[in-house]
């Protein structure tokens, strides 16, 4: 089998992505400059006080330095600024975990739910591990994997410390106390937990989904105590 020849780059490849913009650029940079020509040329005559030759060196030089400046500068500026804009967007943003989330979506996905969980609570181990790792974690536990006592643990890990944001606190409690009524068997546990979240937040919206979520869970419970008629 004969061997292709190796492709040689061009030099619209070694500019890269960017190359259209940088040609483009550079014609108009030419135009802008043939305008100024005639300017700069009438502005050196005056201030170097020539008729002949130096004249339209310095001109032409002159209307190209011009070009250029108009043309580049705001380029230079604009790619500054988008550097600038995703440097301020990622910084706390996003974080390493956003695109470990995305390995283990893809692994779930693929059948890897194992490899998933373990790499979940590697991350879970590293120290300072943020908590919505924790929530992925149980939630990958209680959905995939069925494993209600593991997901339990960490919306507990999520509700008690001290990091946790109240939206976190809300979501975690009310997802503790759907595998507590659930999977657990505990509505006991489930009637500590929504009282907890009563009692934090008692003049609150919070407080008030929790205390009718209080009173359904004990009605349900007063029904089940009843002897049959």
């Amino acid at each position: 089998m004969t061997e292709r020849p190796s492709y040689k780059q061009t030099r619209m490849d070694r500019l890269g992505p960017d190359a259209a913009n940088i040609l483009r650029s550079a014609g108009w940079g030419l135009v802008i400059g043939a305008v100024f020509f005639p300017i700069i040329s009438a502005a050196a005559s005056q201030i170097l006080h020539l008729s002949r030759g130096p004249t339209l060196g310095v001109a032409f030089v002159g209307s190209v330095v011009i070009g250029g400046l108009v043309i580049w500068v705001p380029l230079i500026a604009a790619n500054m600024g988008e550097k600038a804009f995703h440097a301020v967007m990622t910084r706390g943003g996003t974080s390493p975990y956003t695109e470990q989330n995305s390995y283990q979506q893809a692994l779930v996905m693929q059948g890897g739910l194992d490899e998933a969980l373990a790499s979940l609570e590697a991350i879970i181990a590293e120290p300072g591990s943020t908590l919505d790792v924790r929530i992925r974690a149980a939630e990958l536990y209680a959905r995939e994997a069925k494993n209600a006592v593991r997901a339990a643990e960490l919306f507990r890990e999520v509700i008690r410390d001290p990091r946790c944001a109240v939206g976190e606190e809300v979501y975690s409690a009310n997802r503790l106390v759907d595998l507590l009524t659930g999977p657990l068997g505990q509505p006991g546990r489930a009637l500590v937990e929504l009282g907890r979240l009563a009692d934090r937040y008692p003049t609150s919206i919070i407080g008030e989904n929790a205390r009718q979520a209080l009173r359904s869970l004990k009605a349900l419970a007063a029904e089940r105590d009843q002897p049959p008629i």
